[in-house]
């Protein structure tokens, strides 16, 4: 996996493509921030493999990251996130997370 081909990110997604021995592999995940740490800056995402597809000789197969593979490519994610938290949502995600705390203790 040469994950300096990150072909998109976004507030959420991220796809990846790659090819080893003629084996295509399309690769979408899903991220979000799972905690934040104001005093200090700091945040932490979880990632979520969606829609992974192994194409052999035109044929598409399901396909699921390995644990080595999902390590690597929240590493790459967070390199990216993590040096731009304000432009990939953190504020959004604070208010959410706002939002929902006071309507669960409302309930």
């Amino acid at each position: 996996m040469n994950i300096e081909e990150l072909e998109f990110i976004d507030q959420n997604n991220v796809c990846l493509y790659y090819e080893i021995d003629k084996i295509e592999f399309h690769l979408n995940f899903t991220w979000e921030f799972s905690n934040y740490n104001e005093d200090e800056g700091e945040a932490k995402i979880d990632v979520y493999a969606e829609n992974c597809q192994q194409w052999i000789n035109g044929i598409c197969h399901p396909y699921f990251p390995s644990s080595e593979e999902m390590r690597e490519v929240k590493s790459a994610i967070e390199d990216i996130v993590l040096q731009d938290l304000n432009g990939y949502g953190i504020d959004e995600w604070l208010e959410s997370r706002e939002l929902d705390d006071e309507y669960f203790n409302e309930n």
